[in-house]
């Protein structure tokens, strides 16, 4: 009698190398078929092994929304002008500051350089830093006398002062905004208007130099009474000193000089704060406007709002 059958291993078949098939990963792939087993396809080689997409299929990235300026602050000296009477030359007027010797020693340190403007003035240009640029434009006056009249220009940005309370007035938003800039010659004048605003705030506008307007813009926040207010940059739509015109400088400017009239009723002689006239918009009248009772370029005047809402 034989004895019992045992159930033995079969043997793989061994393959030649000539017979084998090796795949990307060296493996061999006859076996992986005898035992069953699928190859995985990484997700690196399925990456790798994927048919080019054409230009169409392609799905553009989207862009991130580009971040919102920061408002700048271009810090202009402060100048001199200079316009002579009748037929005196700027020569004899510089030669006559020279002569004396308090100007020489105040004035004369304080000029950058001399030149002429477009419109045929003498602009004493001073260095970056001189704040008391209409004391000394006082001065080269006073000391010009009948010849000619000298007059400062001083470079101004406009910043507002938002969130303040109603009982906020200009003499505490100016006290605050000299101490925390470091400037005590700043006054209540800095402050053009003081209105109200929502939910029983008010919003202040000040000219500052712009040394201080890029002061006050990093400072972002300042304390006046018992509220944290903000401080923001405001645009201005370029406008003309000489004509009053806006959309150009003097440089460019071939419209009337109306450097010495006022203000408020485009009368020669005073300025707006000594007049005693009926508001009177020199713009507007040019223009052939029906109400032209308010100051020029004031928040009453239509031409000035047209701007304003542009410019947003």
């Amino acid at each position: 009698m034989s004895p019992p059958a045992t159930h033995a291993t079969p043997k793989r078949r061994a393959s030649t190398a000539a017979s084998r098939q090796i795949d990307e990963n060296n493996n061999n792939v006859a076996d992986q078929d005898q035992d069953g087993f699928v190859l995985v396809d990484h997700r690196r080689h399925r990456h790798r092994n994927q048919p080019a997409t054409t230009v169409g299929s392609v799905r553009p990235r989207q862009q991130p929304k580009p971040r919102p300026a920061k408002r700048r602050v271009h810090h202009r000296p402060d100048a001199i002008v200079i316009r002579a009477k009748d037929a005196t030359t700027y020569a004899d007027i510089v030669r006559t500051l020279k002569a004396d010797a308090a100007v020489q020693q105040s004035v004369g340190s304080s000029v950058q350089n001399i030149r002429c403007s477009v419109t045929g003035a003498l602009v004493l240009q001073l260095r970056k830093g001189v704040e008391n640029a209409p004391s000394l434009g006082a001065e080269v006056d006073k000391v010009l006398g009948d010849v000619a009249t000298a007059s400062a220009i001083q470079h101004t940005s406009m910043v507002e002062i938002r969130d303040l309370d109603e009982c906020a007035t200009r003499t505490e938003i100016a006290e605050e905004l000299a101490r925390s800039l470091g400037a005590p010659h700043l006054n209540e004048e800095v402050i053009k208007t003081l209105r109200k605003a929502y939910a029983g705030t008010q919003t202040a506008v000040a000219a500052l130099p712009d040394d201080l307007a890029a002061r006050a813009l990093k400072l972002g926040h300042i304390r006046i009474g018992w509220v944290n207010s903000r401080i923001r940059g405001r645009e201005e739509a370029a406008r003309c000193y000489r004509c009053w015109s806006p959309g150009h400088v003097a440089a460019r400017c071939r419209g009337p000089d109306r450097t010495e009239l006022c203000h408020r009723c485009g009368q020669k002689g005073h300025q707006a704060k000594d007049c005693k006239g009926q508001p009177a918009c020199v713009l507007c009248q040019e223009r052939g406007a029906d109400d032209h009772r308010h100051t020029s370029m004031s928040s009453s005047c239509p031409l000035a709002r047209k701007i304003t809402q542009a410019r947003r």
